[in-house]
């Protein structure tokens, strides 16, 4: 659990862009929403892969989703089961159904029709949130935190330098 929130500030503290550990963020949220076998998630993977995305924020924010999305699964279930059982949108889903790439969508499912719909509706919003956190936390907070008594004695310890020495 600390070891999470080593990196997390390691990230916070170091020169990388906010552009990147925003996306890596967002990125990691619509992963997390996603069902495991689903074509969505390799995506996503190959999205994070290859563009310009901090990966320690990516693998950080992938373990801290889940626990959120398993307290909303109760939502986004409501939600799926509303999507899916909408007389307007039978048809849509009827179509979408008989390709082959809606079925390695996995949209038949109550939790992977509303998990796919909200990581696509929140994907830039929440780029623009992360980056907008990452550079107030750089430029009001970081300083004070490193002011804190518990930061100052962590830094002081001889497994942390090591630990800065061969990361």
């Amino acid at each position: 659990m600390w070891n999470v929130f080593a990196k997390l500030f390691k990230v916070l503290n170091s020169e990388e862009s906010p552009q990147a550990i925003g996306w890596a963020i967002a990125l990691a949220f619509c992963f997390s929403m996603l069902p495991v076998f689903s074509l969505a998630k390799w995506i996503v993977l190959l999205v994070v892969a290859f563009f310009r995305v901090n990966l320690t924020s990516f693998l950080v924010f992938s373990a801290i989703f889940p626990a959120l999305f398993w307290l909303l699964d109760p939502l986004f279930n409501q939600l799926g089961f509303w999507l899916l059982t909408h007389p307007d949108l039978n048809s849509l889903w009827h179509s979408v159904m008989q390709s082959s790439f809606g079925q390695s969508l996995a949209l038949n499912n109550t939790l992977a029709i509303s998990s796919l719909l909200l990581s696509l509706v929140l994907l830039f919003p929440l780029v623009v949130l992360a980056k907008k956190l990452v550079l107030f936390y750089r430029e009001n907070l970081k300083h004070r935190v490193e002011r804190w008594h518990i930061v100052q004695v962590v830094k002081t310890s001889k497994f942390y330098q090591y630990y800065q020495s061969i990361s």
